[in-house]
């Protein structure tokens, strides 16, 4: 009897999918980014934020969050299919427009080039950013190092990495614009987006769980 590979069939679907991310700005003006992050302690009960910052003076003009149920288990390589729900449904609730979603995820720079930053992008037909703590293993072209450094995979530009955060496309937009929107972001280690995404979420979880 054939054995059913659940991993690989998820697999299959994020190749597949990786096929239609665009790499190049598809947008106008770019007055607004809106960032967006999932915080969970146990079980599934999670809480998904988003908020939207004025790219002018980052200051947050909306934000939101939401409670949900994670019901897809997390598996390494395949956070999409266990959080991308969460944030599309909590950016939906906003009541500002945005002109760059910005992920706490990977876009591209992932083993099947379709991270979580991706799967967002691709579902809600916008452009999205990519930025992580830290690299996915995987076989990269990498230098170490405090300033961005461009990571290429099957000698491809993928992203670019520093000690701190790696920056990928996600959907609609090129890498350079990608650096350079998490670059006009951040005043700290991380954007002000994800970075206000994930403050939100952390501190709206704590006090569910007091």
């Amino acid at each position: 009897m054939c054995s059913y590979n659940f991993n690989q069939k998820l697999a299959e679907i994020q190749y597949s999918l990786s096929k239609k991310i665009i790499e190049q700005d598809s947008f106008g003006n770019l007055q607004t980014v809106a960032g967006a992050d999932v915080s969970f302690q146990k079980d599934n009960f999670a809480v998904a934020a988003a908020v939207v910052i004025d790219l002018d003076n980052l200051k947050i003009i909306d934000a939101k969050t939401l409670e949900v149920e994670l019901l897809f288990p997390y598996i390494s390589g395949f956070l999409g299919f266990r959080e991308a729900d969460a944030v599309i449904s909590v950016l939906r609730k906003l009541n500002s427009h945005f002109d760059v979603l910005m992920v706490n995820g990977h876009g591209i720079m992932h083993p099947r080039g379709f991270g979580l930053a991706s799967h967002v992008g691709l579902l809600m037909d916008t452009p999205t950013v990519g930025v992580a703590k830290k690299l996915i293993k995987g076989n990269y072209k990498y230098t170490d190092g405090n300033s961005l450094k461009t990571v290429e995979f099957m000698d491809k530009p993928v992203g670019a990495c520093d000690k701190q955060k790696c920056i990928s496309v996600g959907h609609k937009l090129s890498l350079k614009t990608a650096v350079d929107i998490v670059l006009k972001t951040s005043i700290f280690k991380m954007p002000e987006p994800v970075r206000q995404a994930h403050i939100l979420a952390t501190n709206t979880m704590k006090g569910k769980i007091k």
